[in-house]
Parts: structure tokens; C-alpha cells; sequence
């Protein structure tokens, strides 16, 4: 998919998860695997709001849980440097709920149009991000992510609050071969 069409296909995506949307009753347990999300940050101060979307990788192991993910947005007070979020995450399972927190930071490529994960290419990064969520799995296969984001002790970074919605990943097996 072209690099411009990403965020409006996020922001389709977040239209489907109406469960995730409405805050269903219906609460699924917590499932590892890989799920597409997409959904908003807003700037606490400003009210400024950035586009985000990308993969989540989810591993629950009894009452835990780790995240590691790569999303995309634009870079804090620009509408034109796209960004890439990576970091990783962990906390504790209740139920239909994963609630922990991540370290994450922004990355943007310093040659315009070229993908900031592309190899040797200079980037600029931010401060270091702590980031405290709670996400809540639905019956419909959707999940909605809250987070809380904010500088790291000694960092600089304006706190935001990020709204992901989005489903798990379903992978395709490949059928068995004829005899």
C-alpha cells in the first residue's frame, strides 16, 4: 500500500471494530498474537491530534504479558515528518484485560520519503517514552487500547493519550497437498 493511503486505511480499520468502539459487554480473555490497530494520539496540552497505526505483538503466558510493536504517526508538532513508535511492553493479564506499561520512542528518517527502519539512513529520535495502557479484548475478535504517555524521568516529551482499536492477525495455513 502506497505510504499516503496508510493512515486513511487506519482510520478505516478503526471503523470496523464496533464492539472495540462501543465498549461491548461482551469481554473476551486476552489471546496472544499479532494484531493490526490504528486509532489516535492526542496531545494533553494542545489537543493536537496525530494519526497512528501499525502491529502489536502480544505474548500472554498465564497471568503476564509482553508487547513488542511498530507503529506509524507524524513526529511531535509536524504534519509532515511521518515517524515510526517502537518499543516494548509488559504487565499483567485480568480476565479480558491487559494492563501494564511500555518504553517506546519515536524515530524519524532524516531523507525525506525514505522509510525511517531503512538501513544506514540518519534519523532523528525522541526522548524516551513510558507509556501506561490498559487493553480490553472483545468477544467480535476486536481489542481497544488506552494509553497514557508521558516522558521518561529527566526526558522532555509533552504527555499525550493514545486510542488504538484493532484485531488480531488471523493466519492463513497452507493446505495440505493432494496425494
Amino acid at each position: 500500500m502506497a505510504p499516503a493511503l496508510r493512515p486513511l486505511a487506519a482510520l478505516a480499520l478503526a471503523s470496523l471494530a464496533p464492539a472495540a468502539r462501543a465498549g461491548a459487554a461482551d469481554v473476551a480473555p486476552a489471546a496472544s498474537g499479532v494484531y493490526e490497530m490504528s486509532g489516535v494520539t492526542v496531545d494533553r496540552a494542545t489537543g493536537h491530534q496525530r494519526p497512528i497505526h501499525g502491529t502489536i505483538v502480544v505474548r500472554v503466558e498465564g497471568d503476564r504479558y509482553t508487547t513488542h510493536f511498530e507503529l506509524s504517526t507524524l513526529f511531535p508538532g509536524s504534519r509532515a515528518k511521518a515517524a515510526q513508535v517502537t518499543g516494548t511492553g509488559e504487565g499483567r493479564v485480568e480476565g479480558g484485560r491487559l494492563v501494564g506499561e511500555a518504553h517506546t520512542q519515536l524515530a524519524v528518517g532524516a531523507a525525506p520519503g525514505v522509510d525511517v527502519g531503512f538501513a544506514y539512513v540518519p534519523r532523528e529520535v525522541s526522548p524516551r517514552i513510558v507509556s501506561r495502557s490498559t487493553a480490553t479484548f472483545f468477544e467480535d475478535g476486536s481489542v481497544r487500547a488506552e494509553i497514557e504517555n508521558a516522558a521518561e524521568e529527566g526526558a522532555d516529551y509533552a504527555p499525550t493519550k493514545t486510542t488504538l482499536v484493532g484485531y488480531r492477525r488471523v493466519e492463513k495455513t497452507p493446505a495440505a497437498p493432494e496425494r
